[in-house]
């Protein structure tokens, strides 16, 4: 079995997105737990755009630099990414077909086909009954805009390759960004179209925070090789994303996290990696934590559904349903990781370096 342990990797990293993955699914099944709000946990998916930003500008910046065009990186991209969406946008148009067909006598099932269609090319969709720009698969929302936000990366890096150009960018980030939440009255923006135009700053701010630490520690062509039992709990800190009050200190706390305690905690994360004896364990974490963080959500909705029809199976134990979800969710993501993920990307991979080679013997 080979985890990201086997490649040149920030292990607490993986161990962050793992863990924060996990919490991402206990927040959007909130509703199982007796008096747990998901609002405080909005700001947990910024962190993922901070790392992201860290961890494509390490991977991706040195080729860059060596001639890489917009057109090899973003097919990259799509390659990392594209499998578990479709997967998770498939899972959840089953679902929502199975469950919205014939509450509107008005909708056609031919009609709501149709709607879920885009989506399934990664082009969000006004579908009809639905607030979300993904109305099938709700977690597909940050994979738009992290496209978009790799396409803009690359399109300016000869401006932002260079420090200052780099922090204009990001001080234009965040003020879109606030101006985005002071604007619909909340951080967590981009998910519906009533709040659709603020996930662009939202993104940006997260993703080139991400980059400013890369370029603030040097640019470094390795991961760190000092471990340290500290990595555990800067990994468990994330917990404290959690802790919920009144607003509007819940509002300031928000855009709190985002613009200043998240960017700093990530640049701690990228200190030290994790003792050896639990190395193995955020190596698997960071494996499969974009499978269960794009697949929980279908998931999610089915079990919803059978706590409605089912109350009293669920219902006696409290948060039983969460961790129902969360089960199904791991095993689920496991798999889909090992047996199609890894696989489907290997074989892509493998396919389009065929064509570069019989491309240049031609030439």
């Amino acid at each position: 079995m080979a985890t990201r342990l086997a490649n040149q990797t920030y292990l607490t990293l993986d161990g962050v997105r793992g863990f924060g993955a996990i919490l991402v699914v206990l927040a959007h099944t909130s509703m199982f737990w007796p008096g747990l709000s998901k609002h405080p946990f909005a700001p947990l998916v910024d962190l993922f755009f901070v790392m992201s930003g860290f961890v494509i500008a390490f991977a991706y910046e040195p080729r860059f630099d060596r001639g890489m065009t917009a057109r090899q990186f973003m097919l990259s991209r799509l390659v990392r990414l594209y499998p578990l969406f479709l997967l998770g946008t498939v899972m959840g148009t089953l679902v929502y077909i199975a469950s919205y067909y014939g509450n509107d006598p008005n909708v056609s099932l031919s009609e709501l086909v149709v709607n879920l269609i885009p989506p399934l090319f990664l082009i969000p969709w006004n579908t009809p009954g639905s607030p979300d720009i993904y109305a099938a698969n709700l977690p597909a929302w940050t994979l738009f805009f992290e496209l978009v936000i790799n396409l803009l990366y690359i399109l300016i890096y000869p401006v932002v390759r260079r420090m200052v150009g780099l922090l204009i960018v990001l001080a234009l980030s965040m003020g879109l960004f606030v101006w985005g939440a002071l604007s619909y009255e909340t951080t967590d923006i981009g998910v519906r179209w009533v709040d659709f135009w603020g996930g662009f700053g939202r993104m940006s701010c997260g993703f080139f925070a991400g980059v400013l630490i890369y370029r603030l520690k040097g640019k470094p062509r390795e991961a760190p090789t000092q471990r340290s039992f500290l990595a555990i709990p800067f990994v468990l800190a994330i917990v404290l994303y959690g802790i919920d009050m009144p607003e509007p200190w819940l509002f300031i706390r928000s855009i709190l996290l985002v613009v200043a305690f998240g960017p700093v905690l990530a640049w701690l994360w990228t200190v030290y990696q994790p003792p050896r004896w639990i190395a193995s364990t955020m190596a698997l974490g960071g494996s499969i934590s974009y499978a269960l963080y794009i697949l929980h959500y279908p998931i999610y909705e089915i079990v919803t559904r059978l706590v409605w029809m089912y109350p009293e199976s669920f219902l006696v134990i409290p948060a039983a349903a969460s961790f129902v979800v969360l089960g199904i969710s791991l095993i689920v993501s496991y798999i889909a990781w090992r047996w199609y993920d890894e696989p489907v990307r290997a074989q892509i991979n493998k396919w389009l370096k065929s064509r570069r080679a019989k491309a240049r013997a031609i030439a």
